[in-house]
């Protein structure tokens, strides 16, 4: 990867349906140059198709993370045991058998009961547990999730149908959702754009970290006591805006961040390392290295009856 693609990822983190015109604008190269970098990347495996979902905030998920190092000796294994609950979407693996869990819940009762299935299927008899913050603006719109807000506009059965023409490939041209679901451009157009604006639509993330040629870092970041964690996240990602993709807040865990680092050269790692460790509110920086991810299939993203039944009380008749 050279800086374009990073920079071409970047804008996608930033607006998964972001047009060519627009990436190509936003990177200064032309529209061909922009279609030849993704099918490079889509041949390589790091750039796959972004699917579109209900948001987990508008069905009330509580998303969650979870961490800590496995005593396990098969790494598969584990994976497959976590996976068999309807709450972890992903599971990162770093150095040491350290692994980063990601869920939604249905309802924050599930923690409890989680964490300890975590624990058991995870052989991690230590764990941290982080509920990340989400729209406190430290990073691109994607990343933030959206924010969770006291009511939503009860979804219409042409919002579903829009939603699920998306859910295979959120970057299907306006024509091609208005094609499936027998509606004009217009209408298709404008119901998205309410939706984005209103937090109703969410999308997976656009790259595979397994299949990437150039080192992943993730990196934990330990505050001093009186510091403020977004100003001080805000701060930290300036120092490689390219190489440094994101970095997250946990609300019950002031003096905390989690963030990420992709470069294919060790001495970027090294440089953006040394400038975190050099910042004024910065205690402690522990970087690792990820080496495999593997994703699920959660409630919150499936069109299971019982997702159908949580959505049938907020659609029009």
């Amino acid at each position: 990867m050279d800086d374009t693609d990073r920079k071409l990822m970047l804008l996608m983190f930033e607006d998964p349906r972001m047009p060519v015109r627009e990436l190509a604008r936003r990177l200064g190269i032309s529209r061909q140059a922009v279609h030849h970098h993704m099918q490079t990347l889509k041949k390589a495996g790091v750039f796959r198709e972004i699917k579109a979902a209900v948001s987990s905030y508008y069905l009330d998920g509580v998303p969650v993370m979870v961490w800590g190092r496995s005593r396990a000796t098969s790494v598969d294994t584990v994976l497959e045991s976590l996976g068999e609950t309807e709450f972890t979407t992903r599971v990162t693996v770093a150095g040491g058998n350290e692994l980063f869990i990601f869920a939604y819940l249905r309802k924050i009762s599930d923690l409890a009961k989680y964490v300890d299935f975590v624990r058991n299927a995870g052989e991690m008899p230590e764990t941290t547990v982080g509920f990340p913050c989400y729209g406190d603006g430290i990073n691109p719109i994607f990343y933030d999730g959206g924010r969770r807000r006291e009511s939503y506009r009860k979804l219409s059965a042409l919002d579903l149908k829009v939603i699920a023409s998306l859910q295979e490939d959120a970057r299907k041209p306006i024509a091609d959702i208005a094609k499936d679901i027998g509606v004009s451009r217009r209408t298709v157009k404008r119901l998205m754009e309410r939706m984005k604006t209103e937090g109703l639509l969410e999308f997976d993330s656009p790259w595979d970290i397994p299949s990437r040629e150039e080192m992943v870092t993730i990196v934990s970041v330990t505050l001093k006591k009186d510091a403020n964690n977004v100003k001080s996240a805000k701060r930290l990602l300036l120092t490689d805006p390219i190489h440094f993709i994101y970095i997250r807040a946990f609300g019950n865990l002031p003096s905390f961040l989690l963030g990420l680092i992709s470069s294919d050269r060790m001495t970027e790692i090294r440089n953006i390392l040394k400038a975190i460790r050099e910042d004024e509110d910065v205690l402690a920086v522990i970087p690792n290295l990820i080496y495999f991810e593997r994703e699920y299939n959660p409630w919150c993203t499936s069109w299971s009856p019982e997702v159908v039944d949580l959505l049938r009380p907020r659609m029009r008749p």
